[in-house]
């Protein structure tokens, strides 16, 4: 057996792999983007002073650890890209505000490269799937109480 060792510090973030984070946290990030002007869509094109803003505001906000900002962060940018791609786009625009919310709870737990950002077939695939759920369980709950 070999001792392999890694020239990464102690509590390095691993970007080959971005720990899961809160949906909330993500939500929190978005909240900021949006600041004043109603909920902000994703797929909206940002500058980069906004998503500067936006990591500053939050770098602010939050209580959590570095590790955990930077997370959140990186999924977040990683988010807005998936959100531009056809295919998360196309959810979004056919379910609306409960498209986003399932797009921020996929985001904040499905696998992340960051060099790579989320694959959007997938994270398009997960929404679908999250949402057909959602109303099942609403027609479920629906016939129950009638």
């Amino acid at each position: 057996m070999t001792n392999v060792t890694t020239d990464e510090p102690a509590g390095a973030l691993d970007t080959s792999d971005v720990p899961p984070v809160g949906a909330r946290e993500l939500a929190l990030a978005l909240k900021i983007l949006s600041a004043g002007n109603g909920l902000l869509l994703p797929t909206v094109g940002l500058s980069d002073d906004d998503l500067r803003r936006v990591e500053q505001d939050f770098w602010q906000i939050s209580p959590r650890a570095r590790i955990r900002k930077v997370a959140v962060l990186l999924r977040f940018r990683s988010f807005l890209s998936a959100c531009k791609s056809r295919h998360v786009s196309e959810v979004i625009a056919r379910h609306g505000q409960s498209a986003v919310v399932m797009a921020l709870e996929v985001a904040a737990s499905m696998r992340l490269n960051a060099k790579w950002g989320f694959n959007p077939h997938k994270m398009a695939r997960a929404m679908n799937e999250a949402l057909a759920a959602a109303a099942d369980s609403y027609r479920g709950d629906q016939y129950a109480t009638a």
